[in-house]
């Protein structure tokens, strides 16, 4: 008998690892220290963990501006130097 597919299943939780991976890849962002520069980190933080200090600090506010994952998107386009 055939199982059933759970959600979960199809759809990885919504944490911040999968969003950090999901805006590296949509913005095909390279591994460099460019972004911890531009954003005032210190130099030795990588392009994906300063992605992912971000996403995890907007996650954790309460009262967040991002309320889904397309918002959340476009505030990181907006601090993109680009």
């Amino acid at each position: 008998m055939q199982q059933l597919i759970h959600n979960s299943d199809v759809h990885p939780p919504i944490t911040p690892r999968n969003v950090t991976i999901w805006l590296i890849n949509f913005y095909r962002i390279s591994r460099g220290y460019d972004l911890s520069l531009y954003w005032g980190l210190p130099y030795w933080i990588d392009n994906y963990e300063a992605i992912l200090m971000w996403v995890d600090n907007l996650m954790k506010q309460t009262d967040r501006t991002a309320k889904t994952l397309g918002e959340l998107r476009l505030m990181f386009e907006e601090i993109l130097p680009i």
